[in-house]
C-alpha cells in the first residue's frame, strides 16, 4: 500500500486550510471523551455541544482543558502523518476587570504557557456530517494548573488561548533543508584558506574553509522552523475567584526555661465567592531538619471538616528543630524552611448527583523558619527580686515578677477600658460595686432604634445598706461621733448622681489627652520674688512629643449622645428603691453603646464606674 506524501507544500495547504482547533472544560470532573463523544446517536458536533461546561474557575485549582482538532481528511492515516509536525499549545492569562487608573489598560499576567506533549498519542474519533462530508476529529487532554498571579486581583478574568500549527519537514526527509550542514555525496567547494598551508606558524597544520560555508551572507529573515497556524477558536475567556485565604504566624511559648520550639498558627479563611460545601482534607507542615507536631487532636477539628464561605479556621501546630542539632550545635539554628501544602475539594455538584463536579485545590508554599531563642527573652520567673517602687501607681510598676504589669499600653491589652491617666490618677475614695451597697438594673429599649431619634434607659435603684441600730451612752448629746463615717452614710438616705461616660478614642488619655502639657527637660524652673532664677535654664519643648501629640489628637465622632446631664436619684432610705430614665441621641447606625455610667454618692463623694451596660443595634429608616 503506497503511503502518501505530506510534505508538499500542496497537501499542507489542504490540511490547513480544512481544519480547525477549539478547546472546552467540561463541568464534570471525570470527563470520559470516550463516552460522550464515540459512544451514542447523533454526530459528533450534537454531542460535543450537549457537553456541561465550568462557567466558573477557582485559583490552585487543576483544571482539564481539552483541545479538539476537526479536520476533513479522507483517511485516518493521513491525519496521523499530519500529527508527526503538529505543535498545540495552551496560555492562560489573568486579567483583572477594570483598572486602578482610567488612563492604563486592566492589569494582566500570564500564569500557564504550555503545550501537548504527545501530540500523535491523540483520541480519534471519525463522523460524517448530514451533507455526506466526512470528517475526524482529535481530541488532547492537558492539564493547568492555576496558580496565583503576583498583581493584585480586581474581579478577576482568566482567558485560555490555544494555538496549533504545523512544523517544517525532517531535514532527512526533505534533503533541501539540512539545518545548516553541508550536503552528503556533494564535492566540497574552494578551499578559502589554501593560501595559509606553507605558513610557518602553523607548524605543518593545513586549515581548510570550504566556500560553500561562506557563499551566503545574506541573513535569513524567517526562521526555518516557523510554524504554519492552524485557525480555530481565539480566546475562552471564564470568571475566576479565590477559594481560601491562609497566612502563617508564629509565637514562642512561655516556658521557663526558654525552649527553641515555636507554635504556628495556621489561618483559614473562606471567601464569599462560592454558594457550596468544602471539604478541607489535607493540612501538612513539613520542617527540614526538623519535626512539627500536630495540636489539633481534639473532637472537631480533626480532618477533614466540612466547610462553607466565611468560615475562619485556626490551626495550631508545634514546630521543634532536629534533637541531633540542639545536641551537637551551639551555633544559632538558623536557614529552616516550613513547607505548608493544604487540600481542599470542593463540592460544586457532589458525586451522589449525575455529571459531578468535586474540583481539588492544592496551596503549596515555603516560609523561612528560625529557632534562635531571643537575646532578652520577656516571659519567664526574673532570677532576681522585681525592682521595688514605693509612691507609684500600679500602672508604672516595671518589675519582672508574674504578678507584675506587663510592658505593654493598657490601650492596647484592654481597648475597651479607660485611659490609663485616669486611672493613675484615681481618687482612693473610688470603691468597687458590691461595697457600694447599691444595685443598678439597665433596660434598654424594646422598640428598635433608627438614626437621628431618641431612645430610653430605664434604670432600676435599689438601696442594699441596712438600717444600723446605736444605743448611745448616758451623758453623750449626740451619737453621730461615734459612728464611722461609712457606717453613717450606709445607715442613712443615700442621695445618688448618675453620669454617663461616652466612649472615648485610645490615644484619648495619652499622648492626645496631654496636649497643653508639655515634656519638660527641666523640672527645676523657679521663680524668685518674681524675678527668674539665672542658675536655672528654661523649659525646653520635645519637639517629636509635640509631634506625636498632634498626630494622635485626630477628632472622632461620637456614636451616642446622652440627653440626660446629670440625673439624680434619691434620698433612698435603706432597702428603697427607684427608676429614673437615662435619654440618648444615636447618631450612627451599628452596635453602639457608652463607657461606663458613673454613680457618685453626693453624701461621702463616693464613686463607681458601672461598665456592664446594655449596647443598642441602631439601623437606618428604611430597612
Amino acid at each position: 500500500m503506497a503511503v502518501p506524501d505530506t510534505s508538499g507544500h500542496g497537501a499542507n495547504d489542504v490540511f490547513l486550510e480544512n481544519s480547525h482547533l477549539t478547546y472546552i472544560i467540561p463541568f464534570t470532573t471525570k470527563f470520559n471523551p470516550d463516552e460522550a463523544l464515540r459512544q451514542g446517536e447523533g454526530s459528533f458536533e450534537s454531542k460535543l455541544a450537549g457537553i456541561e461546561l465550568r462557567d466558573q474557575l477557582f485559583f490552585d485549582e487543576t483544571v482539564n482543558v481539552f483541545l479538539i482538532l476537526r479536520t476533513q481528511c479522507a483517511e485516518e492515516q493521513t491525519l496521523r502523518l499530519h500529527l508527526r509536525r503538529l505543535v498545540i499549545t495552551l496560555d492562560a492569562q489573568i486579567v483583572n476587570s477594570h483598572s486602578q487608573d482610567l488612563n492604563s489598560p486592566p492589569a494582566s499576567e500570564i500564569i500557564f504557557s504550555g503545550g501537548v506533549e504527545n501530540v500523535e498519542d491523540a483520541f480519534i474519533v471519525p463522523d460524517k456530517a448530514k451533507d455526506g462530508t466526512k470528517f475526524i476529529y482529535a481530541v488532547w487532554k492537558l492539564s493547568v494548573f492555576l496558580g496565583r498571579p503576583r498583581i493584585r486581583l480586581q474581579m478577576p478574568s482568566i482567558v485560555f488561548s490555544g494555538t496549533a500549527g504545523l512544523k517544517q519537514a525532517d531535514p532527512e526527509k526533505n534533503p533541501d533543508q539540512r539545518g545548516g550542514y553541508m550536503l552528503s555525496c556533494v564535492p566540497s567547494g574552494m578551499n578559502m584558506l589554501d593560501s595559509f598551508a606553507n605558513d610557518p606558524m602553523l607548524g605543518g597544520i593545513k586549515p581548510h574553509l570550504s566556500a560553500q560555508r561562506v557563499s551566503r551572507v545574506a541573513p535569513a529573515t524567517q526562521s526555518k522552523d516557523t510554524l504554519r497556524r492552524i485557525p480555530g477558536l481565539q480566546s475562552l475567556k471564564l470568571k475566576i475567584f479565590p477559594l481560601l485565604h491562609c497566612r502563617v504566624r508564629f509565637s514562642r511559648p512561655n516556658t521557663s526555661p526558654p525552649s527553641p520550639a515555636l507554635i504556628a498558627l495556621v489561618e483559614t479563611d473562606f471567601t464569599p465567592y462560592f454558594d457550596c460545601e468544602a471539604s478541607l482534607n489535607k493540612i501538612s507542615l513539613d520542617v527540614t531538619n526538623g519535626n512539627a507536631e500536630d495540636l489539633n487532636n481534639q473532637p472537631g477539628m480533626r480532618l477533614p471538616l466540612s466547610c462553607v464561605a466565611h468560615d475562619h479556621l485556626t490551626f495550631l501546630y508545634k514546630l521543634t528543630p532536629s534533637p541531633l542539632d540542639l545536641a551537637t550545635t551551639k551555633a544559632p539554628i538558623r536557614d529552616r524552611d516550613l513547607i505548608i501544602t493544604i487540600e481542599i475539594q470542593i463540592l460544586v455538584r457532589p458525586g451522589s448527583e449525575s455529571n459531578p463536579c468535586t474540583p481539588k485545590l492544592s496551596m503549596t508554599w515555603t516560609t523561612p523558619l528560625d529557632f534562635t531563642l531571643p537575646v532578652n527573652p520577656g516571659f519567664g520567673q526574673p532570677m532576681t527580686q522585681p525592682i521595688q517602687r514605693s509612691h507609684r501607681p500600679s500602672q508604672l510598676s516595671i518589675s519582672g515578677g508574674v504578678d507584675s504589669q506587663p510592658l505593654v499600653s493598657p490601650s492596647v491589652i484592654r481597648p475597651d477600658a479607660l485611659p490609663s491617666l485616669e486611672a493613675a490618677a484615681r481618687s482612693a475614695t473610688e470603691t468597687t460595686l458590691p461595697d457600694f451597697g447599691i444595685t443598678l438594673t439597665f433596660a434598654g429599649p424594646e422598640n428598635p432604634v433608627y438614626v437621628g431619634e431618641e431612645f430610653v434607659w430605664t434604670v432600676f435603684v435599689v438601696n442594699r445598706s441596712r438600717p444600723t441600730s446605736i444605743i448611745v451612752p448616758p451623758g453623750h448629746l449626740s451619737y453621730s461621733s461615734m459612728i464611722p463615717s461609712s457606717t453613717a452614710a450606709a445607715s442613712q438616705s443615700r442621695k445618688l448622681m448618675l453620669l454617663v461616660v461616652p466612649h472615648r478614642r485610645r490615644n484619648e488619655g495619652g499622648a492626645a489627652g496631654a496636649l497643653g502639657r508639655p515634656l519638660l527637660r527641666n523640672s527645676s524652673t523657679t521663680a524668685t520674688g518674681g524675678k527668674k532664677d539665672p542658675a536655672v535654664a528654661d523649659a525646653v519643648l520635645d519637639e517629636n512629643v509635640v509631634y506625636a501629640m498632634q498626630k494622635a489628637g485626630g477628632a472622632d465622632s461620637a456614636e451616642v449622645i446622652c440627653l440626660s446631664a446629670d440625673v439624680r436619684v434619691g434620698p433612698l432610705a435603706p432597702n428603697a428603691c427607684s427608676v429614673v430614665e437615662l435619654k440618648f441621641l444615636a447618631l450612627r447606625e451599628g452596635v453602639v453603646g457608652v463607657e461606663a455610667v458613673k454613680v457618685v454618692d453626693l453624701g461621702s463623694q463616693e464613686h463607681v464606674d458601672v461598665r456592664e451596660l446594655p449596647l443598642v443595634v441602631v439601623r437606618r429608616r428604611g430597612e
